[in-house]
């Protein structure tokens, strides 16, 4: 008797649409639905705090900085109050969109005297001055409704009271062990029982200090709501590290807010139109090569195809090495972003791309440690993406405060005429972006991921799956994914293996990973649903959850 390849439904009742779909080797699950609130996060608790917040009559807003603040109890790894924030802002109402730009700022004593042999990846000379409080709290001034200390409360109980070590923290806690350099050593005592043994999977963590921390934040609000961080006792503890340390950070640093509200970069594609968070971010990646992909057949190639694929991985090398090129901080340096964003120069970049051949590989890839999330209320959608950079950043915790620095100043050039060479008071080129695409005054598609300089790899590839290929939110993030990693194509392995031999034989040098490789997506994603309502969907590669109502 003959097989057939594939058995669809197998059961006595079979169910529709059960199956996986083509191209996307995935239990295929669907994005989940709620007519009011909606949350998609990388980790449960937060995800949790921000349906909470929404149900007891709070915003997106207040729900967005709920569950950023609980994800740096819970994920203290990758984000932190001494990190970064960017967020998107979409109000279906008025169809608008609203960028903040918070952090990558570099201390006024950052100068490139000051760095002969280069930024430190570590240490008290990695950081740039936080932006992670500011952002927030220009977030909840903005759009919020409820009591900072209503929004907060949820991640103060957890640092006090403790949680449950997740998997994937456990794993991230092996690493403290081996950092032995002395200013890790808060960071150690810290997060480490008795200073040198890591939390199991399900122990409970608490961090009293971060608590105190956070209810300065909402409490020590003098003429301004800044003072709780940026001034007083946090600022002073800070400051008095940095010092003791070796660091360049103090409370001049502090002066200057540094959350930044600029108009969103944005192009069309397939009918929407794209918007990006401002530069620095490299989100202006993203436009570029979604602009020369317009000139080639991607529908018609479809899901999974060596074409697409190829030229999808040559528009992004395009894209970055101009990037590297030019951009910059534009407050201080001239970019050219309307040259950049044009079709007419996405047209000529497009002739570069070679349909049998690779080019040049791309020299230097970042990686980098963050979370993103995305919330919705009955009229308002944010796409919100935190991080520390590397994992456990600088590796600098500000004693008092349980307070974790960043290490994003590493991110700057020291090579004089570079565009990103380091300056005072300058905001380093920024891997932390998120995406919205409109159409119609309905939200497609927005969201974004993790992953350094793989975020706007992945993001390309959400978008492609859901405008140019039709997939579902939660089979735009399913389907495999493919990165460069420093001259090499990485290809999750339920890519067909001849899709993977025929872009090795055009130059790729094609490197299978994980199935499901978590540290080059864990992307979180929602859409508007045209009757009313949301779609989100969160990444199986990470620990998280979608919930709507």
């Amino acid at each position: 008797m003959t097989q057939p390849d594939h058995y669809a439904n197998i059961g006595a009742l079979g169910v529709p649409w059960a199956e996986d779909l083509p191209g996307v080797a995935a239990p295929r699950r669907g994005a989940v639905y709620g007519r009011k609130f909606a949350a998609a996060t990388d980790h449960p608790l937060a995800s949790l705090a921000a349906m909470n917040v929404m149900q007891r009559g709070g915003t997106a807003a207040d729900a967005a900085v709920a569950a950023a603040a609980v994800n740096v109890v819970t994920k203290p790894h990758r984000t932190h109050l001494g990190g970064d924030c960017f967020f998107l802002v979409w109000r279906k109402g008025p169809n608008t969109v609203d960028c903040l730009n918070a952090g990558g700022l570099a201390p006024l004593e950052a100068t490139l005297e000051r760095f002969p042999n280069g930024v430190p990846l570590t240490g008290p000379l990695a950081s740039s001055v936080p932006g992670f409080v500011d952002g927030i709290l220009e977030l909840h001034k903005m759009l919020g409704t409820r009591p900072l200390e209503t929004v907060l409360e949820p991640a103060i109980r957890f640092a006090e009271d403790g949680f449950p070590v997740s998997m994937r923290l456990a794993g991230a806690l092996t690493m403290l062990p081996d950092y032995t350099d002395p200013y890790s050593d808060e960071l150690r005592r810290v997060l480490l029982k008795d200073g040198s043994t890591p939390y199991q999977e399900g122990e409970l963590l608490r961090q009293p200090d971060l608590a105190n921390t956070l209810r300065r934040v909402m409490d020590d609000v003098q003429e301004d709501q800044r003072d709780g961080f940026y001034k007083n006792q946090t600022a002073t503890l800070i400051e008095q590290a940095m010092r003791d340390m070796g660091g360049i950070i103090d409370k001049k640093d502090f002066e200057k807010n540094t959350a930044v509200w600029d108009d969103a970069l944005t192009t069309t594609y397939a009918g929407c139109d794209i918007y990006e968070q401002a530069l620095p971010s490299q989100g202006i990646i993203l436009l570029e090569a979604l602009n020369i992909l317009e000139h080639f057949p991607l529908d018609k190639w479809g899901l999974g195809s060596a074409d697409a694929i190829h030229v999808m991985v040559e528009a992004t090398k395009l894209a970055f090495a101009d990037s590297r090129r030019y951009v910059s901080d534009p407050l201080i340096d001239t970019v050219p972003t309307e040259t950049l964003l044009s079709k007419q120069w996405a047209a000529e970049r497009a002739k570069h791309i070679d349909l049998k051949r690779a080019s040049e590989p791309v020299a230097g890839m970042i990686r980098s440690d963050t979370t993103s999330f995305v919330v919705a209320d009955e009229d308002t959608a944010i796409a919100f993406i935190q991080s520390v950079f590397a994992p456990w950043g600088s590796r600098v915790m500000i004693p008092g405060t349980g307070v974790l620095m960043n290490n994003r100043l590493s991110a700057f050039s020291t090579t004089p005429g570079d565009a990103n060479v380091i300056a005072p008071a300058k905001r380093t080129v920024h891997t932390l972006n998120t995406f919205l695409a409109i159409r119609d005054g309905e939200l497609v598609v927005g969201g974004g991921t993790p992953g350094g300089d793989y975020q706007v790899q992945s993001n390309i590839q959400s978008i492609v799956g859901v405008l140019n290929w039709g997939l579902d939110l939660q089979s735009a993030i399913d389907m495999p994914r493919w990165v460069l990693v420093n001259g090499n194509l990485a290809m999750e392995s339920r890519f067909r293996p001849a899709v993977m031999d025929d872009l090795a034989s055009r130059g790729h040098n094609v490197g299978p990973i994980a199935a499901w490789d978590g540290n080059i997506a864990r992307s979180q994603l929602v859409a508007s649903v045209p009757g009313g309502g949301w779609a989100v969907a969160s990444d199986l590669r990470g620990e998280g959850v979608a919930m709507a109502l």
